[in-house]
């Protein structure tokens, strides 16, 4: 892939020297903080994860009314029932908050709807068999900013609806008892980026705040909350730094049954978890669960006080998950297959086949966009004979205003920027591959298609090493928004090179700067690459620490070769 290489601005000696006395971290960080933008106290608050980032959960516009009525819920025994999305920010989300009602003694049941069956979102459907089931106070989580015909038909079978999400809002608002979505233009909180189940836990902070601090409250939900956030890819700043923050700390104390059995199923020792093992390992088992199969099994095994049974539930997960890499494997070779052979020159791509699983096809389009740098849409046809797909799209480039652009030719869409779900009639697919065409060739600018990668500073041989590793934790927890440093390094020698895993797609190699040797990994960088012993190579990477047999040693994770 051809790629634009840009190392930021070093920054005076005098504003490192600024940072280091405000912050006093090592001077490679502190430059990092520079070229990132922070001013000295804005460093320090930055590196300690200041509590003070967490704002009143009443900012969110209608908590009140929220609160209230699920008090008078609570108090009358009426049955709440949660209602939540199928992917690791729904299940996190539907979790807290079904514990958090059981704890003030609330009558509380949780639905999930079924991805193949029912698709995202609150549905007329679902709302007629949570009413055969008794339900008079629907909550929702991660979802129902978009129900207004729903949320009027809860209304006209009785049944309350408060709306908790927090994806993009449409012009019109659901008639519901109370809307907490930070992304409502009328609502003036002060963060607009948490995760579904960031709202889920304000709305937690209010209800249980005659009983506990806010920072308790956090404290008591951080595992799920940081695991849904980081799932969700929200930017890890501000209120999401504090609650991953707080939240790996709580996972490492082994304190949720279901939560251990997933991590030991895994292999990863929650000792060590950090944002890439949950985003890598963890929240891709917990999303098989909605993807293959039903996403209650994944609220099942954290709502599970029995370590037998959740290590079951934790297996099955981690069975799905492998069943849906292989599923994906299949969609993307025939998608990709597509792409090349019929639309590779459109500025986004929209493919449909009636075959590809529901469930799979958002994973699809992100490798897509990814590998080619182009918004992806992928469809593929559910049971009431409508296609259904998800779509991913590339920085600069909203791909939830190209749908609004093209909406009087879909039945249904939601999502945000970067991220959007649709349903369409198939006969209409060809007419919304034009129009969203026409919309991006208005907006859609060609620069944007060269992925562009950012390195946060060069380093020189004397920096290549364990020290340098380890001085960089103090900006964790890493994620969107707080990107683990890139650096750049110029003129490497290459001592090694050979390619490894199972069909030979990693690169391994061993470098030299300076004088210094250092071992270097290159994912997906083996088969086809031409780099041989003594070649010289500039790089863009991160500094990792290999942990081998309790020796650990710096090692390069290369981004970019040249």
């Amino acid at each position: 892939m051809n790629t634009k290489w840009i190392v930021s601005d070093v920054p005076t000696v005098e504003q490192v020297n600024e940072m280091v006395e405000a912050t006093d971290v090592d001077r490679l960080v502190a430059a990092i903080l520079c070229v990132r933008g922070f001013s000295p106290e804005e460093a320090e608050k930055f590196i300690k994860k200041d509590i003070s980032s967490l704002h009143d959960p009443y900012l969110l516009k209608d908590m009140d009314k929220a609160v209230e009525r699920i008090n008078i819920a609570i108090k009358n025994r009426q049955k709440i029932t949660v209602y939540g999305d199928y992917d690791a920010d729904g299940v996190t989300s539907s979790t807290i908050l079904v514990l958090c009602i059981r704890e003030l003694g609330g009558v509380v049941d949780y639905y999930i709807p079924d991805r193949e069956t029912e698709g995202y979102g609150i549905s007329i459907g679902s709302i007629d068999i949570l009413a055969q089931r008794g339900t008079e106070l629907i909550v929702s989580v991660d979802c129902g900013i978009t129900a207004v015909e729903e949320c009027k038909y809860a209304k006209s079978l009785g049944i309350d609806v408060i709306i908790t999400d927090h994806h993009e809002c449409s012009d019109i608002i659901p008639d519901a008892v109370a809307v907490i979505d930070p992304k409502q233009d009328d609502c003036t909180y002060p963060f607009k980026y948490l995760a579904g189940v960031g709202v889920a836990l304000k709305v937690c902070q209010a209800l249980l705040k005659e009983k506990m601090s806010y920072y308790d409250v956090l404290e008591k939900y951080s595992d799920f909350t940081a695991i849904g956030s980081v799932a969700d890819i929200v930017p890890l700043v501000d209120e999401n730094r504090v609650i991953c923050h707080v939240g790996l700390k709580k996972i490492k104390n082994h304190t949720n049954v279901g939560i251990k059995a997933l991590f030991d199923v895994s292999g990863v020792d929650m000792d060590t978890v950090n944002t890439t093992k949950i985003g890598f390992v963890i929240a891709p088992r917990i999303n098989a669960a909605g993807r293959l199969e039903s996403a209650q099994r994944a609220i099942d095994l954290f709502l599970c006080d029995n370590y037998d049974e959740a290590y079951k539930i934790a297996k099955d997960l981690s069975d799905f998950n492998y069943q849906r890499q292989n599923i994906e494997m299949e969609i993307f070779k025939e998608a990709e297959q597509m792409f090349l052979d019929k639309y590779k020159d459109d500025k986004v791509v929209v493919l449909c086949n009636k075959e590809w699983h529901h469930g799979v096809v958002g994973i699809v389009s992100s490798r897509l966009t990814k590998k080619y740098m182009k918004p992806c849409i992928l469809l593929s046809q559910c049971p009431e004979s409508n296609y259904k797909g998800s779509g991913r799209s590339i920085d600069g480039f909203s791909l939830y205003d190209a749908l609004d652009y093209c909406k009087d030719l879909l039945v249904t869409f939601g999502g945000h920027e970067l991220a959007v779900g649709l349903t369409i009639e198939y006969e209409k697919i060809d007419e919304f591959r034009l129009k969203i065409n026409e919309y991006a060739n208005k907006y859609l600018d060609d620069e944007l298609s060269v992925a562009t990668i950012v390195a946060d500073c060069e380093l020189r041989g004397r920096h290549l090493n364990l020290q340098s590793a380890e001085q960089l934790a103090v900006l964790q927890p890493f994620g969107t928004g707080n990107l683990q440093p890139q650096f750049y390094i110029k003129n490497m020698t290459v001592q090694k090179a050979y390619c490894i895993g199972s069909e030979k797609q990693h690169l391994k190699l061993t470098l030299c700067k300076d004088g210094v040797t250092v071992d270097a990994i290159a994912f997906g960088f083996g088969n086809g690459n031409n780099i041989a012993f003594n070649d010289t190579v500039s790089v863009i990477c991160q500094l990792d620490i290999n942990d081998f047999r309790n020796v650990r040693s710096v090692q390069l994770r290369i981004i970019d070769i040249k």
